[in-house]
């Protein structure tokens, strides 16, 4: 068979999968507008290589709300904080996309967990979740001295480079999951821990290569043969995999010894007393081992990255803005002194430190689409009707950036965030944790953390670029979470 011919033959079935992609899409009646997409990829290949920005853009074209595709799978964005609000104040939107190539099976957690599961599982493993970390700890004084500790060594390890250009991302996520550590497992580990960092390694490579996660959906065939693709895939896979055996480990040695006091001392403890208590009174138990794993790992994971790569995005913002991070140093050694270790009290003294850790937040914008949601029912959207199963995305990148809400939204300005007494103003299109029936449920230790290793790392340390080097918050990886890329700095201890 020629080429002529073998063409001649494909093309009736060409003809006929571009009919059924036009028709299905045709038969959504009043789905918002958008771009216009790729017949079997949809609008995946438009992304670019900074999503958010992209999406910045379609917003300024075709409004507050409006539709894409990733494949034949449809996506809402919505870029409105009152609207935002109010969708995902509604159960109809509480849901999670279920298929993923990632967390494709038990083992790599698929529908389990506090982030990916829904309904009844997700209700009652999130009320576990709030009050177990309420009562373990959160805004109490022994997880402040926890991470007080944890800034303190972090200090020191940065005095000890000698003032020696040093990329502090590796010390700093091990610090940050310390905390976490403490909360979920009752211990912490060596800074230099060369197993616990490689644990954190795993965790900040699969932040990286979650956003491969679309093609592979798309492009399934991927998966059939060699290629960056599948190889990206297979690596978060793998780091899962590794990452359950570390928590089996702990959850083993939980169960050797068992804990005999009244006061629950860790997560771990806490979620098997709960799942002995309902094996004797409830007939479907879902407080399991596999969903104990998931929900470790997810605690793990928000715990660690966010606050951590938050942190390295206040040091961008300072050495881009050193002004802002002498006023935030002079403001500290006046009203509190550089010669002691800062204390959740001191932030009530602090309003212009506490105001440009919250203009860090809204210009770094850290998870830009948020964590996506489905629709579990068919919703109506300010007029546009929205399918069952939908994914849903809320574009915090755009809404940081709406000057319906902040005037001059591209400069840093952490005054915005002050009012003329030099008192903390909230403003509405604030949402660095999202909003809803899913947002964060560790805002509040975030932001303790961010308070107490910001402010200290500042309180000690002048920040300085390497003799020749350069730094800008427009060179950073975008994924579900953004992060600068890597960086040296000069720590100068302020003694």
């Amino acid at each position: 068979m020629d080429w002529s011919t073998f063409l001649l033959a494909l093309l009736p079935a060409v003809l006929a999968s571009l009919y059924f992609w036009s028709s299905t899409f045709s038969r959504r009646k009043n789905f918002p507008p958008g771009p216009t997409g790729i017949p079997f990829f949809g609008n995946i290949l438009s992304f670019g290589k900074q999503p958010p920005v992209t999406m910045l853009r379609w917003k300024e074209q075709f409004g507050d709300i409006y539709g894409l595709h990733v494949g034949r799978k449809p996506l809402v964005v919505l870029s409105d904080f009152n609207t935002i609000k109010k969708v995902f104040g509604d159960d109809a939107a509480a849901g999670r996309e279920q298929s993923s190539p990632i967390r494709h099976d038990i083992a790599t957690g698929a529908g389990s967990g506090l982030i990916f599961s829904q309904d009844d599982l997700w209700r009652t493993h999130r009320r576990f979740a709030l009050s177990t970390l309420r009562d373990l700890g959160m805004g109490k004084n022994w997880l402040e001295d926890s991470i007080i500790a944890e800034v303190e060594g972090l200090c020191q390890t940065l005095r000890d480079t000698e003032q020696k250009p040093f990329d502090p991302k590796e010390q700093l996520t091990n610090s940050v999951s310390n905390v976490i550590c403490a909360l979920i497992f009752g211990q912490r580990f060596d800074l230099k821990d060369p197993k616990f960092t490689q644990l954190t390694t795993m965790l900040t490579t699969n932040i990286q290569n979650v956003d491969v996660e679309g093609l592979a959906e798309v492009m399934p065939f991927l998966m059939w043969f060699p290629n960056r693709v599948r190889d990206r895939v297979m690596t978060v896979r793998r780091n899962l995999r590794s990452l359950a055996v570390f928590f089996k480990d702990q959850v083993d040695e939980h169960a050797r010894t068992k804990q005999r006091d009244e006061v629950v001392p860790d997560y771990l403890y806490a979620y098997q007393a709960e799942a002995e208590n309902r094996s004797k009174t409830v007939a479907e138990n879902t407080f399991d081992e596999p969903q104990l794993l998931s929900s470790l790992f997810d605690l793990f994971i928000a715990g660690s990255e966010t606050t951590s790569t938050t942190t390295l995005w206040a040091f961008v913002y300072m050495i881009e803005n050193p002004e802002v991070m002498w006023k935030v140093q002079a403001e500290i050694d006046q009203n509190i002194g550089r010669d002691r270790v800062l204390t959740n009290a001191d932030r009530g003294l602090l309003p212009y430190t506490e105001a440009t850790l919250l203009e860090i937040q809204r210009c770094a914008s850290l998870v830009p689409l948020s964590v996506p949601h489905t629709t579990r029912s068919e919703m109506n959207i300010d007029g546009y009707i929205i399918p069952k199963d939908t994914v849903l995305l809320a574009n915090l990148y755009s809404v940081h950036r709406d000057p319906r809400y902040w005037e001059k939204p591209e400069k840093f300005d952490p005054t915005r965030f002050l009012d003329e007494k030099e008192k903390l103003i909230r403003h509405e299109g604030f949402a660095p944790f999202s909003v809803g029936k899913r947002a964060c449920l560790g805002e509040s230790l975030a932001k303790m953390e961010l308070f107490l290793f910001i402010a200290n790392l500042l309180r000690s340390f002048n920040l300085r670029l390497p003799a020749g080097k350069t730094l800008s918050h427009e060179d950073y990886h975008a994924s579900v979470v953004n992060c600068p890329n890597p960086f040296q700095l000069i720590f100068e201890p302020r003694t």
